[in-house]
């Protein structure tokens, strides 16, 4: 008998589905496995940072200091204890011992450290034009100790790094994939810290200066140069004039008064002017 071959009428190594399909398929897999990620670690690290001393704070800490670089401010810290003595009793601020460091570079920004370390760079306190307004940078960053975000987002970002080399190597595209979609959860929990900590400063520098003046002026003339929304969608703070907003509701909400702000004191204005 002769053996005659047919023609199949479907190739079984071609899939069906239509290849954009499988794309998007795949795409949602990722968002999925990231959101389920994200949630277990936001629930062990919440968990870790109640049980973790600030004695272990203060170790990792100076770890992250040496990544800091400046020298510490008398001037800064005078500053930040008068916004301590207006704390509750009963705060967990009281259990550090804070210092502030004032960094050479040219960076508008402050950061929190965990220990109870703060960082202001040069950059930012050259755009300070009120004491009021240096007031609500640092009870900002107290904020973000009462909150213990640092400890937080070290936690996430640490664990979303892990979790992205555990699932799919230490380098592939699919790695580079899936750290960017686990990292998209990680900046919107940042955002929605920083609104906390505005929160916070808000309600301290209320108390310290009995009316919230100069609360908003920072962020007004950072908003002149800050461009439009699109970048800060995968960005870590939310947009100044989104901060802005925030802040006038709750001052809104809250009947806090806008007073008359104070000029920064010469002495410091030097100091920084020097750098």
């Amino acid at each position: 008998m002769k053996f005659t071959p047919r023609q199949l009428d479907e190739n079984v190594n071609v899939s069906k589905t239509h290849p954009l399909s499988e794309l998007f398929w795949l795409l949602g897999g990722l968002i999925l496995v990231a959101g389920v990620i994200f949630v277990l670690l936001g629930f062990t690290t919440d968990w870790a940072v109640t049980k973790t001393p600030v004695t272990v704070e203060r170790w990792l800490g100076e770890k992250a200091l040496q990544q800091f670089p400046g020298e510490e401010n008398h001037a800064l810290k005078r500053r930040l204890q008068v916004l301590l003595k207006n704390v509750s009793i009963d705060s967990s601020l009281h259990d550090y011992d804070f210092r502030v460091f004032l960094s050479e570079s040219e960076q508008v920004n402050a950061i929190a450290l965990p220990g109870g370390s703060i960082v202001v760079f040069a950059g930012l306190l050259k755009q300070i034009e009120s004491e009021n307004e240096l007031a609500m940078i640092l009870a900002h960053e107290l904020g973000h100790f009462a909150h213990r975000d640092h400890l937080r987002g070290l936690g996430r970002g640490l664990g979303l790094t892990v979790a992205a080399a555990l699932l799919f190597g230490e380098e592939n595209a699919a790695s580079s994939l899936a750290a960017k979609a686990l990292m998209t959860f990680q900046v919107r929990y940042s955002q929605a810290q920083e609104s906390a900590a505005d929160s916070f400063a808000l309600d301290l520098l209320n108390k310290r200066y009995e009316h919230v003046g100069g609360s908003t002026d920072f962020f007004s003339r950072m908003a002149k140069t800050a461009g439009n929304q699109i970048p800060y969608l995968l960005a870590s703070h939310p947009h100044p004039e989104d901060r802005i907003k925030k802040l006038e509701k709750l001052i809104a909400h809250k009947s806090y008064r806008i007073g008359t702000t104070q000029a920064l004191a010469e002495k410091l204005r030097l100091s920084i002017d020097a750098e």
